[in-house]
């Protein structure tokens, strides 16, 4: 049995803006996104993340309390 990462390295991401027209709400969780570790006050944004599928369920990574972090401890 193979232990998964608790903290893995995102890699380098490409931002870009669209008119709120164009977004697309299906197949996406909208992740929190915090300065470190030490969620709350560190809070910055809420960044959308394409799922594999749009089948997939959100409450999922919703459960699992998935966040990005920019700083890692």
């Amino acid at each position: 049995m193979t232990l998964k990462e608790l903290k893995p390295i995102v890699p380098i991401v490409h931002v870009t803006a669209i008119n709120i027209v164009d977004k697309v709400s299906t197949g996406v969780y909208e992740c929190p996104v915090y300065m470190n570790c030490s969620r709350g006050a560190t809070y910055i944004f809420t960044s959308d993340l394409q799922l594999e599928s749009e089948d997939q369920d959100v409450k999922i990574w919703i459960l699992r309390g998935v966040a990005l972090v920019l700083q890692p401890e």
